[in-house]
């Protein structure tokens, strides 16, 4: 099953880079940019799909999807893209990963976010007839 977040701009981000910079940042929990090879300096986990008239961008995600921490990983960019969720989510959030070999998704979605399923997207104009 599809799901989808559709990502707001936040900030001088635009939902596009926003939604550009989160999936790039999944990437990174997985491959730190320390141990990428050039040829990974663009690894995403989710790809991105774009509304056709109104230049918001969404991750097409699978919320069961498990992701590889890897040891040396740091969060700081990743939360820093988060900026509505408190405190506590944020700390929850980095627990979640930091205590993980391997976690779903779906663990670490923001209370902040909305996940949608294809007919939402579909009665919102994402994707053209």
């Amino acid at each position: 099953m599809n799901a989808y977040i559709i990502v707001r701009p936040e900030g001088i981000l635009t939902s596009p880079q926003r939604a550009q910079f989160i999936t790039r940042e999944l990437y990174c929990i997985t491959l730190p940019l320390q141990f990428q090879t050039p040829d990974q300096a663009d690894g995403t986990v989710f790809g991105i799909i774009h509304h056709p008239t109104d230049g918001r961008a969404a991750l097409q995600v699978d919320l069961d999807y498990v992701i590889p921490v890897h040891p040396l990983v740091t969060l700081e960019r990743l939360v820093s893209l988060f900026p509505e969720i408190t405190d506590a989510e944020r700390m929850t959030l980095m627990q979640v990963i930091f205590s993980s070999k391997a976690f779903p998704f779906r663990h670490i979605v923001p209370s902040t976010v909305t996940v949608r399923d294809e007919a939402f997207m579909i009665a919102e104009g994402w994707f053209e007839p």
